[in-house]
Parts: structure tokens; C-alpha cells; sequence
């Protein structure tokens, strides 16, 4: 935020009034201008925020990561472009980007600026070609690019439901923790996991192949052995979150995965599953009144069983910090206090260790 700002508030596609409302705020000098639009040799950009510095100006990029990204520069660098072009003298541009150390509710600190003046002077010789290749790809017909890792990385695609909807099922792409989207295995000539060869797979990918090729579920001989870590009474455990850019709730920082709902099972002797749920309800802090439910649900649980024990317990590391005492039960040990996943020689779930 610069004090004395003006927003260009007029629709994004708007071009003109955003071009006139952008030099009458530039004529008028004022300290910053949010979303300044530029036009320059068939190039548009739209300025996060345009902010005056002496005589010239200072450019700033505002993205919701909290980190400087490689990607990032290029756009940048496009903006610098098309300010220059424009007759703008630019001294510096810069990346704002949310900034994790933050904690709610001191937001003072929630943004921080990174130069990328170098960066983007870099890339300055590399652009009039580049834009001109851009624009006669506009100008022809369209191209024909295979699906693979670019459909998704940096960015998703608009096109994503054009170009994949007739992609068969079990395509390689789907194979489990496949490098760069299985794009190795597509330059191969491979397009669905039954197509594969034995080899070269993890354990996890081969099982996945197997289960493909013979249409039934794998069941390995390992798994009763990897069971047996689970002590019981048993309580299934599966949470959901919230992560918000910018926090709501004490201690929160951005994007922290906050909890918002939960679901567990609890089997019981005679065969029957009970089942336990809490939904936040409300703009209020979610987290104390969900953990007592939690531990109401889970106790008496030896062991709580989710499926990704890394997940789960952290979620509850998150619940025991902001609420230490959820309950008045006498136990000492109201919350898990480790976590640890089974190793097993199958696909199942993970343990989380517990005392509830």
C-alpha cells in the first residue's frame, strides 16, 4: 500500500478507459497509480502498482507467493519493456511478495519487496524478438503442441479441458509421483501406465501398474505384517484446511493450513463404525472449538490412522500450539505427542502414534 494511491477502476478489458484514466492520474502526478495501463507496440501491461520516485518511477509486481520465483521475471521484464516504450523513466522494478514471517494480527510486515532491477534489465535484448514471435503465433493458425509438462508448469493452461479431454484413462500422466508429469514417458511413446514395461518403476508405480494392467486391486503379502503396528482401539482420521493469503487468526501465517473440519471413524468390537465430524461454521477462529471436539472423538485411540501421517500430524501440532488445553480432561497427555508412519511393503495407510 502507498499512501495516496488511486486504483484505474475500470474493467480489465476496458483497454482504453484504463490507457485515458492511466495518463489523466500520470498528468495529475499523483504518489501511485494501481493497475496502470500501458499500451506499446502491440503490447499491453497492466502495473500492479506504478509508484513515483523523484522524477521517474518505480515499478512493483505484487504476486501471491511468498517467495521470488524464476517465472516471475520475465513478467517483470515485459513491464519494464512496455514502460520504457512508453515514454516512463523507470529507476527500479521490484517483486512484492507475502512474506511467511508474518503472523497475524501484526500485519505491518505482511509484504516484502525484492529488487529485480538486474533481472529484468537482463532479459531487455532477448524481448522484441520474443514478442515478435509471440505475436505472429497470435497472427496464424493454431499450433500443434503435444500435451506434457508445459501444460501445467509453470502455470495451468486455460486450454487444459480442450487438449485433454480425449486423453484416455489411466494415462501415463497419472502415474504416482511421475517426474515432470510422466513427460519423459510420453517423448517414449508411452500413453497409458498398461502400455509400461516391467522395470524401472518405484514400488508404489509398479503396484499401480500391475493394478492397471490386470484390472484388480493389488493386495501384497507384506500388508498384515505392516498392520500389525496399528495397536488398538483405532481411530480413522482425515482433516481438512483453509490457507489464507493473508491470516485471520492469532498466531496464523500465510498460507498455513489451518483446520476447518474433520472426520473419524471409530470401529468398535461388534463390526459397527461410528462416525465423528465437526464443519466450522463462521468468520471465528475455528481451531479451539475443533479441538475439542477432536479429542472427544478420538478418545480412548491407541492409534489414529490417516493416510498421510505427515499431514494429519501436522494439523494437530497446529491444534496443540494454538489451543494447549482443550479440555478439561485430567490427562496430561491430551495431545499426540509424535508422529510416525508405517513402513510397509504395500500400499496402506500411515499410523499416527497417539494419546487421546
Amino acid at each position: 500500500y502507498v499512501p495516496g494511491g488511486v486504483l484505474v477502476d475500470a474493467p480489465h478489458n476496458a483497454f482504453a478507459q484504463r490507457l485515458a484514466t492511466t495518463k489523466r492520474l500520470l498528468e495529475q502526478r499523483v504518489p501511485a497509480i494501481y493497475e496502470a495501463s500501458f499500451d506499446a507496440g502491440n503490447v499491453y501491461a497492466a502495473v500492479d502498482i506504478l509508484e513515483r520516485d523523484g522524477d521517474g518511477c518505480r515499478l512493483v509486481e505484487v504476486k501471491s507467493s511468498t517467495k521470488l520465483k524464476q517465472e516471475h521475471i520475465p513478467d517483470v521484464a515485459v513491464q519494464l519493456h512496455v514502460l520504457r516504450s512508453s515514454g516512463l523513466d523507470v529507476a527500479r522494478a521490484e517483486l512484492m511478495h507475502l512474506n511467511r514471517a508474518c503472523a497475524y494480527p501484526d500485519l505491518e510486515d505482511l509484504f516484502v519487496r525484492e529488487d529485480v532491477t538486474a533481472a529484468a534489465e537482463a532479459l531487455q535484448p532477448e524481448l522484441p524478438e520474443l514478442i515478435a514471435g509471440q505475436l505472429r503465433m497470435l497472427a496464424g493458425g493454431l499450433p500443434d503442441v503435444p500435451i506434457d509438462e508445459h501444460c501445467s508448469k509453470p502455470y495451468e493452461c486455460p486450454f487444459m479441458d480442450r487438449c485433454w479431454r480425449n486423453v484416455p484413462e489411466h494415462h501415463v500422466s497419472t502415474l504416482y509421483r511421475a517426474p515432470h508429469g510422466g513427460a519423459a514417458l510420453i517423448t517414449l511413446g508411452f500413453e497409458t501406465i498398461a502400455e509400461l514395461p516391467p522395470g524401472g518403476l518405484n514400488a508404489i508405480q509398479e503396484r499401480q501398474r500391475l493394478a492397471v494392467q490386470t484390472g484388480r486391486m493389488i493386495v501384497e503379502p507384506g500388508l498384515a505384517t505392516a498392520l500389525r503396528v496399528f495397536e488398538e482401539p483405532l481411530a480413522f482420521l482425515d482433516f481438512e484446511t483453509v490457507a489464507l493469503a493473508i491470516p485471520v487468526w492469532d498466531g496464523c501465517h500465510p498460507y498455513d493450513q489451518v483446520p476447518v473440519q474433520f472426520s473419524c471413524h471409530r470401529p468398535a468390537p461388534d463390526g459397527t463404525i461410528a462416525h465423528h465430524e465437526w464443519l466450522a461454521d463462521g468468520p471465528g477462529d475455528p481451531r479451539p472449538e475443533l479441538a475439542r471436539a477432536l479429542v472427544a472423538a478420538c478418545r480412548g485411540a491407541r492409534t489414529v490412522v490417516a493416510y498421510n501421517a505427515h499431514f494429519e500430524g501436522g494439523c494437530i501440532r497446529m491444534l496443540a500450539d494454538a489451543v494447549p488445553e482443550p479440555t478439561s480432561s485430567p490427562s496430561p497427555n491430551v495431545w499426540p505427542t509424535r508422529c510416525r508412519s508405517s513402513a510397509p511393503t504395500s500400499t496402506t495407510p500411515t499410523s499416527t502414534a497417539a494419546s487421546a
